[in-house]
């Protein structure tokens, strides 16, 4: 199980946990294989994560991470060191630093 953030989801993953809404109401059930529509009807709510069986988030990092060469990774790296701080142990500011880095490298593919 993994909690994944809604932009991670792929088709086919099969959730871990039910999914609520703010209030805890139920909107996908347990045990449901996420579909193109459930995920974009999530991000529709509004929710921001789901429990999926089988994900881990570091290995859908790296597994992202060999999609482009070593020297742009490093480029990247680079140039969001020059703009966070030392991440020590910050969690919140190591989060918006592995959004950044995906974000950068999703660019770098797409170009």
């Amino acid at each position: 199980m993994g909690i994944l953030n809604i932009n991670d989801l792929k088709e086919g993953m099969t959730l871990a946990a039910d999914v609520k809404n703010k209030h805890g109401n139920i909107m996908i059930k347990q045990g449901m294989t996420l579909t193109e529509r459930h995920i974009m009807l999530l991000k529709a709510w509004g929710i921001p994560e789901a429990d999926v069986e089988g994900a881990d988030r570091e290995q859908l990092d790296q597994e992202e991470m060999k999609t482009v060469s070593p020297e742009v990774i490093e480029a990247i790296e680079r140039e969001l060191s020059g703009i966070f701080p030392p991440l020590d142990g910050n969690e919140l500011m190591s989060e918006i630093y592995r959004i950044a880095r995906k974000l950068k490298i999703r660019q770098a593919t797409e170009s």
